[in-house]
């Protein structure tokens, strides 16, 4: 199976024991681009790169537009909260109930650059998680009784949240609007918070991977990459074209030349530095889009730290 795209939405559910494949595929699509009636305006320069750290991995490096978005830690910190007061509320109500747990937000630099541990490539080649053998089928969630629905609501802003009536009660106490997960993120929303990363900080995010792809210098590593992958009988253009082979697609489980190609993927990456001028590249990108929308993303992160606050008063004793 084939996962989707890590989801950049706080709310995504983990997809476990897909393959890095599909995931990785569509950051390229995190950018949709606008129509426009006039002549195209010309390219703006290359940004320049001060210095390329030699990289094996990216793991634990941090891109310029992270600290814009909610982290997996401050996802999770959040949540608990999040899962505290909806308790809390439903409790009012006569009901001893806890939201499904949520999958944990992927760090942003999981896999960013596609394959890079020899361990894994060697496992699993191109296929990242459990085996099949390994996962367990889950039930499909089953929704609340009715009266429970009631209090529990659709949160603010809810697919039904427009057609609840005003002054619905349960039991002579009085719902809130919203229900008692719209009273949750009321809560923690209180003050300006967000719950959800910033759409612009987002698209910073996409648009700085598909940049770094098109530049001159990840291009001219891809080549070298290339050269390197040629010299041990796997013939591909870039990374890209070999996470994208379709003879991976047809085996739930990494095939013998499947491991060989990524294993050689590896090593090609580490021979050229790949990693580090990708990552070079990508920095200087998002370092100039930052800097174009400073004050902008400076209030997306305030209003993370006004949620992060929230929470924090939330689980207090």
């Amino acid at each position: 199976m084939r996962s989707a795209a890590p989801a950049p939405v706080r709310r995504s559910v983990r997809s476990v024991g897909a393959p890095v494949i599909a995931a990785l595929l569509a950051l390229g699509g995190a950018v949709t681009g606008c129509a426009s009636s006039g002549p195209a305006p010309a390219p703006a320069a290359a940004p320049s790169v001060d210095a390329v750290p030699t990289l094996a991995t990216a793991d634990g490096r941090a891109l310029p537009i992270a600290r814009f978005l909610i982290s997996p830690d401050e996802d999770r910190r959040i949540e608990a909260a999040r899962t505290a007061l909806i308790g809390s509320c439903m409790k009012r109500f006569g009901f001893d109930y806890a939201p499904p747990a949520l999958g944990t937000k992927p760090d942003l630099m999981t896999r960013r650059y596609y394959l890079t541990d020899a361990a894994s490539a060697a496992a699993q080649g191109y296929h990242w998680g459990p085996s099949a053998d390994q996962r367990q089928p889950s039930a499909a969630p089953q929704p609340p009784a009715p009266e429970l629905q009631a209090v529990l609501g659709h949160g603010r802003g809810g697919p039904d949240s427009s057609t609840e009536p005003a002054g619905r009660t349960h039991n002579g106490v009085a719902i809130p609007p919203g229900g008692c997960l719209g009273e949750a993120d009321d809560t923690l929303t209180r003050g300006g918070g967000i719950l959800q990363d910033d759409a612009g900080a987002l698209e910073i995010n996409g648009r700085g991977f598909t940049d770094s792809m098109a530049d001159g210098r990840v291009k001219a590593a891809f080549a070298a990459w290339s050269r390197c992958m040629k010299e041990k009988g796997q013939t591909y253009a870039s990374p890209v074209d070999a996470v994208r082979d379709e003879r991976w697609f047809s085996s739930p489980t990494a095939t013998a030349p499947e491991i060989a190609a990524a294993t050689a993927d590896v090593d090609c990456k580490q021979r050229n530095n790949v990693v580090g001028i990708w990552f070079a590249v990508e920095t200087a990108y998002q370092n100039r889009a930052v800097q174009a929308d400073a004050k902008r993303l400076e209030q997306a992160r305030k209003a993370i730290d006004v949620t992060l606050a929230n929470a924090a008063a939330a689980k207090a004793p």
